[in-house]
C-alpha cells in the first residue's frame, strides 16, 4: 500500500547563485522600462514644442489674413484665437516690429533639469543622498574629536 504512505521529498534550498539569473533578468526588465519611459517623456516634450510652434504660426498668419495686420501681443492671440499651452513648460517670447512685419517668436523650454531621464534623476538623487550621509558622518566625527579634545584640555 505504497499509495497511502507519506513520502517526503527533499527541498532544494535556494542559494544566491541560483537566484542570480532571476535577479539579473528582473533588474534588466526594470531598467528597460525606466529607459523607455524617459525616452517617451523627452519625445512628448519635443512634440509639444513643435505643436506650439505650428499653432502660433497658424494663428499669426490667420490673424494677418483676416484683419490685415499681425497680432500686437501674445495675449491677443490667446484671447481671440484660443491659443493654449503649458506655461510652466514653455516660455514664449513674442516681439512685434511693426504691424506689417511678421513678429519674432521664440519658444524656450523651462526646467531643463526635468528633461533628464528617470535613471539620471534617480542616480542624481542617490548621489545627493550618499553625499549628505558622508557629510553628516564627517561632521559627527569632527564633533566627537572636538569633544574629546575639550575633555583632554579640561583634565
Amino acid at each position: 500500500m505504497a499509495r497511502f504512505s507519506y513520502v517526503t521529498t527533499k527541498r532544494h534550498k535556494g542559494t544566491l547563485a541560483s537566484l542570480l539569473p532571476t535577479i539579473l533578468l528582473f533588474s534588466m526588465v526594470i531598467a528597460l522600462f525606466v529607459v523607455g519611459t524617459g525616452s517617451l517623456s523627452k519625445g512628448s516634450t519635443k512634440r509639444q514644442k513643435e505643436s506650439l510652434t505650428d499653432a502660433l504660426s497658424r494663428d499669426i498668419i490667420y490673424c494677418y489674413a483676416t484683419t490685415g495686420h499681425y497680432p500686437e501681443s501674445l495675449d491677443y492671440i490667446k484671447n481671440n484665437y484660443g491659443l493654449f499651452y503649458n506655461e510652466e513648460l514653455f516660455y514664449v517670447d513674442y516681439q512685434v516690429r511693426a504691424q506689417n512685419i511678421i513678429p519674432d517668436v521664440t519658444i524656450i523650454e523651462l526646467h531643463p533639469e526635468d528633461t533628464r531621464t528617470p535613471v539620471q534623476k534617480l542616480t542624481g538623487y542617490v548621489y545627493q543622498r550618499v553625499n549628505n550621509v558622508l557629510e553628516t558622518k564627517a561632521r559627527m566625527k569632527n564633533n566627537i574629536l572636538e569633544r574629546a579634545e575639550n575633555r583632554s584640555i579640561l583634565r
